[in-house]
């Protein structure tokens, strides 16, 4: 037995010991043939050893004899010259710095070549050459068929972990960090990116992102359209939808390196992972809704009780608004609400609404609902509205016993920015409180008329002697004016009640615009009227009256005069009035005075002497 033939026998008895020891394959795959490498050096005396893993075009280095081995890839090429139709295994080496080219194929087809560098007079044999081969190419069988079954058990665990995460999980967000986690410990050499349809979740630097329908690759698209496993060979990408039994939520892309190709396993793996996360998202999806959905009508429920506990209009369109800000986080909300023949923007409203730029929104809507009948629903009104500064856009009108009674308006800058769930949610709210904003409007109309006086639209007497009340405990001064119309039983006499009427109006209407924010007037019975200025003093008020006589004289038709009774009181002034009773006592005097010392006056109460200024 020659030198060369002993060793090999020390190798295959050696390769027995490896297969033994190893299969347990603790080991990856590259560090076992790493051990295999070194064994063909160390017992056959090579100088160097190095085993490419072959593409069509290039082959990559797996391991080496080497610490720093050469370049990690080669061309082909020159593997194709060397081998022609030989044979696994060849002598008359081309490549000048190899001397022995061994190829070997596992049953995916995969190819595997060794180069071998012998030192210096050291060479094989033909004989050697066969057995050398066979020997080799029985290891890498049993290791490579051993590999296949470890990383499937591996890859089957991780599928089976997995699974159990997605059945104990229903955050959306936390099952989809873990399929990206789940792909990087199965395949650590591959790229993975989760292209998902309608989320709008945060992920950071995680490979997730929307959806692009519109720049989707083919490939993709195909997927998410199809449901079906879709493979890109020019750029080595695969695409496995995420499906679910109601519909497909996105696609995961893997991408390989070229030498790393898609086979059947690793095909199937991505399936099945990919079904199982799309179920898993499908019932997370659904768990959302459904949380989503309780919490929508706990929120309209709320919102129903709160609007019926209301009692003014401003309280409940606040409460309202506070509510839409809440759900939707908008960039302005509109109310507007129908009187006769005009529509009123509420002072509730965003300051957008009451700009030029709002004014477009609001004729829009206002135009569509009345005529539609309908809410709106625009993720972009880029179309619909010049040079918009808010592209998304949500409208409901307001109905009450199926009259339009107005609409609600609820915009965001950026486009696409309410949900439909969004949409149906502030429907809900419209329809909550149209009937409490009717009731509200209702009561607060009520309450106009039960304070007013229906002819002359002055207060009525109860709500200024209340008025007066609260006054006098909390003010520091006040002056009350009493007023007359001179000889008003000759206007009805002469002219008829409707033509008295009317100047009872025409006085009305001139006393509070002499008035304006000053004080508060009432009709305090018959031709009599009454005007109470709080915070006001004795002179200024006097020159109100006299303002207000003046007024009167020159601008009624037909003409008539007043004659008008002055008190006034000062916290702490013992010389005053010191209750409402005494104040329109002393101012009801003072009247008197005037009607009979000439009328078209007014008379003042001063340190409880009535004098009349000339």
């Amino acid at each position: 037995m020659t030198k060369l033939a002993d060793r090999l026998h020390i190798y295959k008895s050696k390769l027995f010991d490896l297969i033994h020891d190893d299969m347990s394959f603790n080991l990856q795959q590259t560090d076992h043939l790493q051990k295999w490498l070194r064994l063909i050096k160390e017992c056959l005396g090579v100088e160097k050893a190095f085993l490419y893993k072959c593409t069509k075009s290039e082959c990559f280095l797996q391991g080496s004899t080497e610490e720093q081995g050469n370049d990690g890839t080669l061309s082909r090429k020159i593997f194709e010259l060397s081998f022609g139709d030989t044979p696994y295994f060849m002598m008359d080496c081309r490549d000048p710095h190899f001397h022995f080219f061994f190829q070997f194929r596992n049953d995916m087809e995969e190819t595997y070549v060794l180069l071998i560098q012998h030192s210096d007079g050291q060479s094989f044999d033909e004989d050697c050459l066969s057995p050398f081969w066979k020997a080799s190419d029985q290891f890498l069988t049993l290791s490579w068929n051993v590999q296949k079954v470890y990383e499937e058990e591996r890859r089957y665990r991780e599928l089976f972990k997995v699974t159990e995460f997605f059945h104990s999980n229903r955050d959306v967000q936390t099952l989809l960090v873990q399929i990206i986690e789940t792909l990087g410990e199965v395949f650590p050499e591959d790229e993975f990116r989760l292209l998902l349809s309608n989320d709008r979740y945060d992920f950071g630097t995680l490979p997730i992102k929307s959806f692009d329908f519109e720049k989707a690759n083919p490939f993709a698209m195909q997927a998410f359209v199809n449901g079906s496993i879709e493979l890109d060979e020019d750029s080595q990408t695969l695409y496995a939808p995420l499906r679910g039994k109601q519909g497909i939520y996105g696609v995961l892309e893997v991408g390989t390196a070229s030498h790393l190709l898609f086979n059947e396993q690793k095909i199937e793996f991505i399936k099945l992972l990919a079904y199982t996360a799309g179920s898993a998202l499908e019932n997370a999806k659904l768990y959302e809704q459904s949380k989503r959905l309780i919490s929508d009508l706990q929120l309209i429920n709320e919102t129903s009780h709160q609007l019926n506990l209301k009692f003014r209009l401003s309280d409940t369109l606040q409460f309202l608004k506070k509510q839409i800000e809440r759900s939707f986080q908008p960039s302005a909300i509109g109310f507007v609400l129908n009187e006769p023949n005009k529509s009123v923007i509420l002072e509730q409203s965003s300051s957008l609404f009451f700009t030029k730029e709002g004014e477009q929104y609001i004729s829009y809507v206002n135009e569509r609902i009345n005529e539609e009948r309908d809410s709106i629903f625009l993720g972009d009104v880029s179309d619909r509205i010049g040079d918009p500064g808010y592209l998304s856009l949500m409208a409901v009108p307001m109905t009450q016993n199926e009259e339009l009674i107005g609409f609600c308006v609820v915009l965001h800058h950026d486009p696409y920015m309410f949900s439909f769930d969004m949409y149906k949610l502030l429907q809900s709210f419209i329809h909550h409180s149209a009937l409490a904003i009717t009731n509200a409007t209702l009561r607060e109309e009520l309450e106009h008329m039960v304070i007013t006086d229906h002819m002359t639209k002055l207060f009525a007497r109860h709500y200024l002697d209340e008025k007066m009340e609260s006054a006098m405990k909390e003010d520091k001064e006040g002056t009350l004016l009493l007023i007359d119309i001179d000889d008003f039983k000759a206007v009805n006499d002469n002219y008829g009640h409707q033509i008295g009427d009317e100047v009872l109006i025409q006085t009305a209407n001139l006393i509070k615009e002499v008035v304006g924010e000053s004080g508060s007037a009432a009709r305090w019975g018959g031709e009599e009227m009454a005007v109470y200025l709080p915070y006001v003093e004795r002179d200024e008020g006097y020159a109100i009256a006299k303002a207000i006589v003046e007024t009167v004289s020159c601008r009624t038709e037909p003409g008539v005069t007043l004659s008008c009774g002055l008190s006034s009181w000062v916290k702490g002034d013992e010389s005053c009035p010191s209750s409402v009773k005494e104040l329109v006592k002393k101012a009801d005097e003072a009247l008197y005075i005037a009607k009979n010392h000439g009328k078209n006056q007014v008379v003042e109460d001063l340190d409880s002497r009535l004098l009349i200024k000339p």
